[in-house]
């Protein structure tokens, strides 16, 4: 039976059993008129309703969204920040908040201007608010209290405590079924607690403790989004007994405000801050599932702008790694510049022994496999390594090399036969990465120079000389590349995040859906930014791990047969490809062959 894990915020459905998880996604709306945080809001995605929360200055600001378009309306009677809200436009309310002392005011939204109803028992900030306006719930805030109010349309009494005092939390759902999510104890914490109407119970904690983050929905069918510090774009959905990460947000931040009670299918984020106020505005979008019979080996992808039909194996590759032939010099660090069709035209060079690391022996010699035996053939004129690489069994190019081998910007092309030195890099690097199908076209990007220095320029080969390029987002060493000069990616890498990608457009680079295993001396290939494999790496012990990228996001395949990093890939069309060499011992790890019988294929339209 085929099987499938889950992609972050879309599940492929296998057999007819299957459940369908449509694909979750944030898009960006139109922008607040004045950037602030810790501000509240109500509505829905369509509805919307900001108030309060500190710009330069503490503010009574309203904004209420139309789907597309903020626009200003009546002030709060009191200027706050830290406040909580809900309930619909024209029927909304604002509660609690601080200004020149902590406040129990809370106010009534007719959908023009705000009236003052009865204020609350206890005086707060930083609390979580859900219900609506006839019938509300306040609970938490500063002082980490752990009391509940709820508010009957005129006034409040007292509801069940907490089981745990906090504040900075985030609430959603209604005065009788709520919930309320993360926050400060006075520590950063992931509790989740459900309200019943009288009593509040622990439930699943989130996957990620944080607190000033949002969130909409119900106690069976909520999501919570963004939070800090520092800033996080995570989300998470809630399906009443567990929490699943879906699509992040364009905007990581904290100290933002969202629609309550919008339904977790189509909400709303807006304001908050990550170093700085945002005006930025993201709406969040789950379509409703769908389901279909399917036939073993089929898949169904529902949800999101086209992503919506059948398709055989929808690009998604389902094989084993084999068993390949051992190189004859087998290494860590080695150049792979030959593989862009099959596993039958590989080519490594370069590289060291583990047991005679740098400034020790480095390789020349260069390997070609044909499938089943690997064959020397001429060296290079350099010994070195951690070089990057990319082209084919009859045109390469190898650039780069360590620190301990000037020059580091040396480059040699490969024309078939014999290797040639040729145009040095602008920049030399280690340890960096590069993707071309060809050795007359490609881009080398990332590395580092001499006592961990790591760089984020990239650098785009014509043939003739280097161009250097927009820099990467990133700046890392060990990580992984894929695809052409015009059509790139990079994923892993070391220091910082270790599972970030990025892909390259011919112009620029952007940051996109993160590796699922984090890891740095991560190899892969393929030809493009929209199907690449990345195997084995390195995160404080060996990983075997297989990912395949489908243009949009990462799905976990068949472990490599050997836990292994700093190996290398002839950089394939990602369903055929093979890796050789690579820690913890290169002696011992015989190459293993990719080789999906799947063909990749676009998802059809319905």
């Amino acid at each position: 039976m085929a099987t499938y894990k889950e992609i972050k915020g879309v599940t492929v459905q296998t057999l007819d059993s299957d459940p369908v998880v449509n694909i979750a996604s944030w898009s960006a709306g139109g922008n607040l008129n004045t950037a602030r945080r810790a501000l509240a809001g109500g509505g829905t995605q369509t509805a919307g309703l900001a108030f309060g929360g500190y710009d330069t200055a503490l503010s009574g600001k309203t904004e209420e969204y139309d789907g597309s378009s903020w626009s200003e309306d009546g002030d709060l009677n009191t200027a706050r920040a830290a406040l909580a809200g809900c309930g619909l436009i024209p029927a909304a309310l604002a509660f609690g908040g601080g200004s020149t002392t902590t406040e129990a005011v809370a106010e009534e939204y007719n959908g023009s201007s705000w009236t003052e109803t009865g204020d609350l028992s206890n005086a707060r900030d930083q609390l979580a608010g859900a219900g609506t306006q006839t019938a509300a719930l306040a609970f938490g805030g500063a002082g980490v209290t752990a009391s509940t109010e709820e508010f009957g349309g005129s006034s409040w009494t007292a509801g069940g405590n907490l089981n745990t005092a906090r504040r900075y939390l985030s609430g959603f759902g209604l005065q009788t079924a709520a919930i309320g999510a993360g926050g400060a104890e006075p520590t950063i914490t992931a509790k989740v607690e459900q309200y019943d109407g009288s009593s509040w119970t622990e439930v699943g904690d989130l996957n990620q403790a944080r607190r000033e983050l949002a969130g909409s929905g119900t106690t069976t069918a909520g999501i919570v989004f963004a939070g800090g510090p520092p800033a996080y774009a995570l989300t998470e959905q809630w399906n009443g007994s567990s929490w699943t990460e879906v699509a992040d947000m364009g905007t990581a931040r904290y100290r933002l405000g969202g629609a309550v009670p919008a339904p977790s299918t189509s909400t709303l984020a807006f304001g908050g801050t990550a170093g700085g106020n945002t005006a930025a505005t993201e709406e969040f979008s789950l379509p409703p599932p769908t389901s279909a019979i399917l036939t073993e080996g089929d898949v169904f992808l529902s949800g999101g702008t086209g992503l919506k039909g059948f398709g055989k194996a929808a690009g998604i590759p389902s094989t084993s790694w084999a068993a390949g032939a051992a190189q004859n010099t087998t290494r860590v660090r080695q150049a792979a510049t030959g593989g862009n069709a099959t596993i039958s035209v590989a080519q490594l060079c370069g590289g060291y022994l583990p047991s005679s690391p740098p400034p020790n022996d480095y390789f020349t010699n260069t390997e070609q496999y044909n499938g089943s035996a690997w064959t020397e053939v001429n060296d290079l004129n350099t010994a070195k390594s951690s070089m990057s690489g990319f082209g084919t069994q009859t045109s390469a190019i190898v650039a780069g090399s360590p620190g301990g081998i000037p020059p580091q910007a040396q480059v040699e092309a490969w024309d078939g036969s014999s290797w040639a030195g040729t145009a040095d890099l602008n920049n030399g690097r280690g340890e960096g990465t590069g993707a071309g199908l060809t050795g007359t076209a490609g881009i080398v990007a990332a590395g580092k120079i001499p006592t961990n220095n790591y760089q984020n320029h990239s650098e785009t080969w014509n043939g003739t000389s280097w161009t250097e390029t927009s820099n990467t987002n990133g700046s890392k060493s060990d990580l992984g590349a894929a695809g052409s000069q015009t059509s790139a990616m990079i994923y892993g890498g070391t220091p910082g995040t270790k599972n970030d990608t990025e892909v390259w457009d011919g112009t620029s680079w952007t940051e996109v859906n993160n590796l699922n295993e984090g890891r740095y001396g991560v190899q892969g290939g393929g030809v493009s930014s929209s199907q690449a494999l990345a195997a084995g790496g390195d995160d404080g012990s060996r990983v075997a791990s297989t990912e395949f990228w489908n243009g949009t996001s990462w799905t976990e395949l068949n472990n490599l047969s050997t836990a292994r990093s700093h190996t290398q890939q002839c950089p394939g069309n990602a369903v055929s490809m093979v890796f050789s060499g690579g820690y913890p011992d290169s002696s011992a790890s015989p190459a293993e062959e990719w080789a999906s019988d799947n063909a990749l294929s676009t998802v059809s339209v319905s």
